[in-house]
């Protein structure tokens, strides 16, 4: 009988043991996991304390080139009618020469 209870008691430690030994590893895993975490959020943080400033100096430039934009289309119009009246012109021309 006392060689079963030590017996028994054995296995128990063992098993115990054991459950110590993966409680660790998982505290040890856990840790890690954590300190991926910490270093995740103070990464977003970082981008989203600078996402208003760039959300504002991109807006900024969208609005120079919406004007460069208009300009352009300004200048295109404009260019299209000196071709129309240098085409009316060079008509004008043709019929006065023929």
């Amino acid at each position: 009988m006392l060689i079963f209870t030590i017996i028994v008691n054995l296995i128990i430690t063992l098993f115990n043991l054991y459950l110590a030994i993966k409680i660790w590893q998982l505290r040890q895993k856990l840790s890690l996991i954590a300190h991926e975490l910490n270093n995740c959020e103070i990464f977003i943080h970082s981008i989203l304390v600078t996402t208003p400033n760039v959300l504002i100096q991109n807006k900024n430039n969208l609005a120079q080139v919406r004007q460069k934009y208009q300009l352009l289309q300004l200048q295109l119009k404009q260019t299209q009618q000196i071709i129309i009246v240098l085409n009316w012109l060079y008509q004008a021309w043709r019929k006065v020469k023929t």
